[in-house]
């Protein structure tokens, strides 16, 4: 059989976040991709199958949702292109260079949309303030603003060049409406869709075509403002439409897919499932291979061109990942279903009799299975187990039976979309036994919205969980399992504090685990005995993490020198800080106490450890790395009891990753590494304070050896974000972790002389003003900061000369809680800034 379908060609990685836009680079068949990291890319074919990335651009301060290509012409020679995004700026470069020229300001919310009107200096702009502009870039002036949405323009598109309807513009916005601009006057609406209009794009002169969140998309005729047609196939938000050829489009979802389709018929010719959660952009190259961008920070390439297709092993490799995804019922992704009259797996020996037609299998026990058949090869492919049931809501409600749904890794009662005033739609994932409030303002940071959504987004959490909220202010703290007192990490607890605190742990009613809140007490000290302070699995002195370090030497391998023994207390107000925080000491006796505990109360198959594998374990955090992989997969077979219970096991990784044949085990290839690390940030969750510090107390001590350093400089712009997501929810020992993480790259950066990396760190200096840190955390940021001014005279150069810079900004906020903090850390406070005005 000819090939007639798409595969696989290729997977760019670079982006750290959502990839919102993708457009064509004509000249070359490259890309510019544009996303929630704040940057854009660019991207050159290197080879027959795959792209390099040629250019970074930055010039945003929020994330980038949209972009476009700009062909070379008389003024602009080397093309130009076009980014859009929630900063409200437009921001323009050298298509060839990826040089920075200039800015168009004048919307007053999030730029949505970018299209240029061929054969003009005309381009076209679409936001979030309810407007279409039109600017002239030879001018760099908006000589139009188009106005008659109500709600948010997600959409614009010019209709042909100057000899075909290039007086025609279309908008798109989430008032469900399109209208039709003829010489800047609106001459036609469109009205048909349900929801959102979230992208256009012109099929000849006469017609186009658009697709919404109603999950639909349709085929218009411009003048008579008749829908010629409907294509029905997408479960879910129908986000971004592409021509390919002058019959046939691309299509990409909130329900994980690519579809194919011809402009004749209103089913797909073909389907393609992606492992992410979301497919956010699509566009076509000159060749007609589509490019599309995805929520993890890839862009995927596929191709009919046999030529250019990748491996059968990276195809096998792309297809094991998409059988291993799951599939909610509940949030849309293959729309609604009755899973008990679902068939077994005899069913996948009848073949198809679509290209895309799905079914899904009952494999017994409970489990469920996806299949999707593959015309070109004439099979069924799995695309996930299914997870959920056909009593849920376009919403992703939880069941009235009480299932949980899943969301990046973890379980929910709830997850809602949510569309707020701008149209956007985003995932709001709850628990009944969560504090709205606490659960609202974790969506807004996640999401980077304003603080005025605060009480909104609570109200809804209300309102839609029916009142089934536990109540937080009782004083019993019933736990929900045992109903015992709950858990309640050490000063967040809203009970009275008049009377005496028991601190009694909900699984054994004995004293609590409290992570140390003392990071210069040794573990040897001497203890007062009282309740809790005994663990309450063992009765014995409850097991306390420790930040205090001490470490052998090893080569350093950007300096050369060797690291030396550097405890928590003799952080000194010196500068540069030259040696790497390293985070060691722990009583192992105890942690592996706590192990044994949770291990012998451990229910569910693979769960529970044998006595002799217990003590491969003990043997492996005491230096033995013989047979080291499989005390490895021992040890991350745990990693499966319930969240709650997972500290000590991650207390371990922190100091195993110390032995240089556990990292050279871990971190030997990508694959592997990129693994590890994703597994831990799933355990990042705010009331799991403990997980968190542990996470972050690993990466320090990556730093240790010379692949885990490797590792923290490839990956540090994600690293570096997950800091600044983590850091504002954080008290105490969980804030000198992360900020440990920070002291270090800046500790690289000058051993190394990045000045890359040194501004990149200085940048994330403006994200700490308004955090409240406790007076550990702030000093490590201040020695980091002395550090970044050792490494880059530049730095030191724009604190001298402006007025409003990102080290100001963080001295004033420091002074300001000055009466919080230590007199160490005053003194390093003093020091830094007296360093700025000496060198």
């Amino acid at each position: 059989m000819a090939n007639t379908s798409y595969r696989l060609r290729c997977q760019l990685y670079g982006h750290e976040s959502d990839v919102r836009s993708v457009s064509t680079i004509t000249e070359y068949d490259g890309i510019v991709s544009g996303s929630r990291d704040k940057t854009a890319r660019i991207w050159r074919p290197s080879d027959k199958t795959s792209f390099e990335q040629r250019a970074v651009l930055k010039n945003h301060t929020h994330y980038i949702i949209a972009t476009c290509y700009i062909p070379p012409n008389s003024e602009f020679p080397d093309g130009l292109i076009v980014t859009g995004g929630n900063d409200k700026k437009i921001c323009v470069y050298s298509a060839k260079q990826g040089i920075y020229l200039f800015t168009l300001e004048g919307h007053e919310q999030t730029v949505s949309s970018l299209a240029h009107v061929p054969q003009t200096d005309q381009l076209l702009s679409g936001s979030w303030d309810f407007t279409g502009r039109i600017w002239s870039l030879s001018t760099k002036k908006c000589i139009q603003t188009l106005k008659g949405h109500s709600k948010a323009v997600w959409a614009i598109i010019s209709m042909g060049d100057v000899t075909q309807n290039s007086n025609i513009i279309l908008t798109g916005a989430a008032d469900n409406i399109i209208m039709g601009w003829k010489n800047q006057v609106k001459f036609q609406t469109y009205e048909g869709h349900t929801n959102c209009v979230r992208s256009l794009t012109s099929v000849n002169a006469n017609e186009f075509l658009s697709c919404s969140n109603d999950f639909n998309i349709k085929l218009w005729n411009v003048n008579s403002a008749q829908c010629l047609q409907t294509y029905v196939g997408h479960t879910s938000f129908v986000y971004s439409v592409a021509m390919v050829s002058s019959d046939q489009f691309a299509s990409v979802s909130e329900d994980r897919s690519l579809r194919l389709w011809s402009v004749n018929a209103n089913e797909p010719k073909q389907t393609i499932r992606l492992p992410t959660g979301t497919v956010w952009s699509v566009c076509s190259l000159t060749n007609n291979d589509m490019v599309v961008g995805s929520s993890d920070g890839r862009i995927f390439v596929f191709t009919k061109d046999t030529s250019r297709t990748a491996t059968m092993e990276e195809i096998a490799a792309f297809e094991q990942e998409i059988a291993s995804t799951s599939i909610q019922t509940k949030t849309g992704d293959l729309g609604e279903v009755k899973i008990d009259d679902l068939p077994n797996e005899d069913a996948l020996k009848k073949p198809g009799t679509r290209e895309g037609q799905t079914t899904m299998i009952n494999k017994g026990n409970g489990h469920v299975e996806a299949y999707q058949w593959n015309m070109l090869d004439q099979r069924w492919m799995k695309i996930g187990d299914v997870v959920g049931s056909a009593d849920s809501t376009a919403q992703g409600q939880a069941s009235a039976t009480g299932e949980k749904i899943m969301f990046e890794g973890q379980y929910y009662d709830y997850v809602f979309n949510v569309e707020l005033d701008e149209g956007v739609p985003l995932k709001l994932p709850y628990n009944v036994t969560d504090d709205p409030w606490f659960a609202a303002q974790t969506f807004i940071h996640r999401h980077e919205l304003s603080q005025m959504f605060l009480d909104q987004v609570a109200q809804f959490i209300i309102t839609n969980t029916k009142g089934m909220i536990i109540d937080q202010s009782a004083s019993d703290y019933v736990d929900p399992f045992t109903g015992d007192g709950r858990y309640v990490p050490i000063g967040t607890s809203p009970m009275d504090t008049t009377g005496p605190q028991t601190n009694n742990d909900p699984f054994t009613g004995t004293g609590r685990y409290v992570p140390n809140v003392n990071p210069n007490v040794s573990l040897s000290s001497t203890r007062k005995e009282t309740t809790s302070n005994q663990d309450p699995f063992t009765g014995a002195g409850r097991y306390t993490p420790n930040d205090s370090n001490d470490q052998p030497t090893r080569p350093l391998s950007a300096s050369q020198s060797t690291v030396i023994k550097t405890e928590d207390a003799e952080l000194t107000a010196a500068f540069p800080q030259a040696h790497y925080i390293t985070m060691r000491n722990a009583d192992i006796s105890k942690i592996l106490g706590k192990l044994k505990d949770f291990n012998d109360n451990a229910t569910g198959d693979g769960l529970r450890l044998l006595d002799n594998q217990i003590q491969q374990i003990d043997e492996l955090v005491n230096g033995n790395t013989n047979n080291v992989e499989m005390k490895l997969n021992l040890l991350f077979q745990l990693l499966k009891w319930p969240i709650d219970k997972i500290f000590p096991i991650l207390d371990i990784i922190r100091l195993i990753i110390l032995n240089v044949d556990v990292c050279k085990y871990i971190f030997e290839n990508d694959i592997k590494s990129n693994e590890f690390i994703s597994q831990l940030f799933t355990y990042l969750q705010s009331e799991q304070s403990a997980n968190t510090m542990f996470i972050f107390r690993t990466l320090t001590n990556l730093f240790s050896n010379d692949l885990g350093e490797k590792y923290m400089i490839k990956n540090r712009n994600s690293i570096l974000a997950k800091i600044l997501i983590c850091l504002p929810l954080t008290k105490k020992n969980t804030q000198i972790a992360l900020t440990n993480v920070i002291l270090n790259y800046c500790i690289y950066a000058y051993r190394s002389n990045d000045e890359r990396l040194s501004d990149y760190l200085y940048e994330c200096y403006k994200e700490f003003v308004d955090i409240q840190f406790e007076s550990d955390g702030a000093k490590r940021l201040i020695l980091g900061l002395g550090t970044l001014f050792c490494t880059n005279a530049d730095l030191v150069l724009n604190v001298q000369t402006t007025s409003d810079n990102n080290a100001k900004r963080f001295f004033t906020a420091l002074e300001k809680s000055a009466s919080q903090l230590n007199a160490d850390t005053l003194e390093c406070f003093e020091r830094c800034r007296a360093l700025v005005k000496n060198l």
